[in-house]
């Protein structure tokens, strides 16, 4: 039994070796076929960008995956064919895995045509006796004994892309990451730890876990906003009686849509709120951040609210009533399986204003940037069906509908009843740019490059793990 799980296990390495043999080849032949993917006035300058970008959600939403992970599958794909060949058969031959694989492409970046036959040539045998978190230790070492003059022109370029991200768990829960030098990391973490075990020395009844959890939250979230206080002490919540947070939340400014149905607010009801870029939360939690919010918008029917749902041909631009209705109808970008919030994405019009659409409910539609762009700069269409629901067309022909007013899902045309969809499929992308209505300028130097700040495209391709081991 075990002999025949290893066998199986090994034809994952050789599946994936020849999915990255088609994913080049499928590269090569949408480049040497750009009409297909380029829209006509794209600037041609931009033709390779846009054609792999268009490319990329072609294949991520037939495949159900992420862009950004798409994205992350091409360039594996192109490196291991063109410059790591023996790297490629090995894995085809099952002797190594993919983690293995990404590793050595990692470390091999930059290298000298010679320099990396040399790293490739060394770091191979150390694969194929190592895990995959062994291995990824032993080629950093190689690495940096083989060429440790470039250390310091790669941790500036490291450095360069710093960032925070964040990502959902479940129960309520979510996981936030810092990338940043090492050795800001490790200071960060070293004074919340020792203040950890300097409070349960006093007889804090906290873990150390807990602890360290509470001390970073209390430091971010006082540090951040300005002349908030909480009146807490480094001890409240540890057997009081009172929720282990009571009191943070009071010091949370930013701006967060919690939609609560108003027999729970009052008590009246356990029916759970729903919080924007998350999901449901439960009442408590609702409750006690209903009573720090400064202010309330009512959500109701549109006659109640007198919101602006449509100027019509008088105005492009989205008055900030009628964006807030879209943000809380769409929830998430409007193309297949992107999942940024509404909230941090452009409003476009699904009939161009330039064509006669108008800025009305119906004709707008939240696109994340990278998306925005796809839309103007490649052959993918979009138009309204006749019930409401948004369809796109992809550059070789793939129909796919996703439906407004709830949670994001989509499906390939050609797979489902038209009068029935099924339940969300949830994408794994968010990002961090505002909102306009305004077309993306193609003359932006930065108009297609902002893919680690976009999709995942915060998470650039990596799927994190349940519980991160930072």
């Amino acid at each position: 039994m075990v002999e025949d799980i290893s066998e199986q296990y090994q034809l994952l390495a050789v599946v994936q070796a020849q999915v990255s043999m088609m994913l080049a080849d499928l590269l090569d032949h949408a480049t040497a076929n750009r009409d297909l993917f380029v829209a006509s006035d794209t600037d041609t300058t931009k033709t390779q960008e846009v054609v792999r970008s268009a490319l990329a959600g072609e294949l991520a939403a037939k495949m159900r995956l992420s862009q950004p992970m798409i994205t992350s599958m091409l360039g594996t794909a192109e490196t291991l064919t063109t410059e790591l060949p023996a790297t490629l058969e090995a894995l085809g031959e099952g002797v190594i895995t993919y983690q293995h694989a990404r590793t050595l492409i990692d470390q091999a970046t930059g290298l000298s045509t010679q320099d990396r036959a040399a790293f490739e040539q060394v770091a191979l045998t150390l694969a194929k006796t190592s895990t995959p978190p062994q291995f990824k230790n032993k080629a950093l070492a190689l690495r940096e004994s083989l060429h440790p003059e470039t250390s310091l022109q790669r941790h500036e370029a490291a450095a360069s892309d710093r960032r925070v991200e964040h990502w959902n768990a479940p129960d309520g829960m979510g996981w936030l990451a810092l990338y940043a030098p090492v050795e800001v990391t490790q200071s960060i973490y070293n004074a919340c730890h020792t203040t950890a075990k300097s409070l349960r020395k006093t007889g804090d009844q906290r873990t150390i876990g807990q602890l360290t959890a509470d001390v970073l939250t209390d430091a971010t979230m006082n540090g951040l906003t300005t002349g908030a206080t909480t009146g807490r002490d480094s001890g409240e919540g540890a057997g009081d009686g009172q929720p282990l947070f009571a009191g943070r939340t009071g010091a949370i400014r930013p701006t967060v849509h919690v939609t609560v149905p108003v027999m729970t607010l009052l008590g009246h009801s356990e029916e759970p709120a729903e919080l924007d870029g998350y999901g449901p939360i439960n009442p408590d939690t609702a409750r006690r951040l209903a009573a720090q919010a400064p202010s309330f918008t009512r959500l109701l029917t549109h006659p109640e609210t007198g919101a602006v749902l449509s100027v019509g041909r008088d105005r492009y631009a989205v008055p900030a009533d009628l964006r807030k209705t879209i943000e809380v109808r769409d929830k998430v970008c409007g193309f297949p399986g992107c999942n940024r919030p509404a909230r941090q994405c452009d409003v476009d019009h699904i009939l161009a204003w330039q064509d006669g659409g108008t800025t009305d409910l119906e004709n707008l539609n939240p696109l994340c940037r990278r998306h925005h762009v796809l839309k103007h700069s490649s052959t993918w269409q979009v138009e309204r069906g006749d019930d409401g629901t948004i369809i796109w067309t992809s550059p070789l022909g793939q129909k796919y509908r996703i439906r407004r007013s709830t949670n994001v899902g989509f499906q390939a045309l050609d797979e489902c009843d038209e009068t029935e969809m099924p339940e969300p499929d949830l994408g794994d992308e968010e990002g961090e740019h505002d909102g306009f209505a305004d077309e993306p300028n193609p003359d932006d130097e930065s108009w297609f490059t902002d893919t680690k700040t976009d999709d995942a495209d915060a998470t650039d391709g990596k799927d994190y793990p349940d519980k991160p081991l930072f």
